[in-house]
């Protein structure tokens, strides 16, 4: 009977020290295949797809999703990942806001300033509360007054919240709405403004 007591301490010991890994696992679709297919997103390079941006970049891409793996290992309360080609050039931005026992930070990456290894900022914990709660929840637009979903998606949005996750294609209305037949921006998209907001501090309203 004490061996048994003691085979199954030592078995739920071990399921606790396997529950605390650093290798915990988030299902999120890295590769960004799973949405892309799920979007009927054309896989033709001719075609100028986001799958393209992303074959193109193959190294580049592997070494973002290193660092948001190596982020996941900490296995923090919230993530959001903003991933997107960079306009016009089609580099690459790159931001992930990251809260993690009470603390909040987002970083930043950007290969058109040469910045390939990202930058960390602290963020307050109230303002990173509230643009996770709108990335979270944001929906994503469609396509049909754009001609097809090659032309009106233009990054990607994941999110991940105690245990769960989620991915949309942004399009490029979040990035800037714009008039095209008049050729007039008519304001800053909804991922404009929170990427200005962390990047130039200024005070715009989530509410």
């Amino acid at each position: 009977m004490r061996l048994l007591t003691g085979i199954l301490m030592i078995m739920v010991f071990s399921l606790n020290l396997w529950g605390q890994s650093p290798d915990h696992k988030v299902n999120w679709d890295f590769s960004y295949e799973s949405v892309l297919n799920q979007n009927q997103i054309k896989w033709d390079h001719s075609q100028g797809t986001l799958y393209t941006w992303l074959k193109h970049r193959k190294e580049e891409h592997q070494f973002v999703v290193d660092f948001v793996k190596a982020q996941l290992q900490t296995e923090p309360e919230q993530i959001f990942l903003i991933d997107h080609p960079t306009f016009p050039s089609a580099g690459r931005t790159t931001i992930m806001g990251v809260k993690y026992q009470g603390k909040c930070f987002y970083y930043w990456r950007s290969t058109d300033e040469k910045m390939r290894n990202f930058q960390r900022s602290e963020i307050d914990v109230v303002k990173f509360d509230q643009i996770f709660s709108r990335l979270h929840t944001l929906k994503q637009r469609g396509f049909d007054s754009m001609g097809g979903p090659e032309k009106a998606y233009a990054g990607f949005l994941s999110t991940f919240n105690h245990g769960q996750s989620r991915q949309v294609l942004l399009h490029i209305h979040d990035f800037l709405e714009f008039d095209a037949e008049n050729h007039q921006i008519l304001r800053v998209g909804r991922i404009g403004e929170i990427e200005n907001s962390l990047q130039v501090n200024n005070n715009i309203s989530f509410n």
